[in-house]
This record gives structure tokens, sequence and C-alpha cells, in this order.
């Protein structure tokens, strides 16, 4: 039986992870723009249009705590 975390254990276990993912997200959009693609939030392709979505829904305020279905449903193209 798994033990649910307090907010501040959530935090502890998992920001240094965070952090890194949200680095390499902001990394990989520098290079699609260094590499002539562009602002990337201009571009017109569906694979950076769903990355841009799942980012929009990842940063509403008082979102539903479903957001990981929802991102995968996004990707999935269900949306």
């Amino acid at each position: 039986m798994s033990t649910r975390l307090e907010p501040e254990e959530v935090l502890d276990q998992y920001h240094l992870q965070v952090r890194h993912q949200l680095l390499e997200i902001a990394a990989v959009l520098d290079r699609f723009q260094r590499a002539g693609g562009g602002d990337p939030a201009a571009s017109v392709d569906r694979r950076l249009a769903r990355c841009r979505s799942a980012m929009a829904l990842l940063s509403e305020a008082g979102a539903s705590p479903d957001r990981a279905e929802r991102v995968a449903l996004i990707f999935s193209g269900q949306t």
C-alpha cells in the first residue's frame, strides 16, 4: 500500500527532476529557433503546436489533477 505524500514532500522529491525537464524543453525550443525554425510560438508544425498546447495546459492556474491524462490526449490527437 502506498503512502500519500504531503505537498512539501512531493516538491522535495521531484523538484530537481522537473527543473531538469523544463530546462531540456527550453533548450530544444532554442535549438529549433537557431536552426532557422523561426519563433517556436509562430510555427505551424503540428508537433510543435501540440507541445505548445501541452505547455499551456500545464501552466493553467487551478487546473484539475488529471493533467497527465489531458496531455496524453493532446499528443494522441484526440483533443
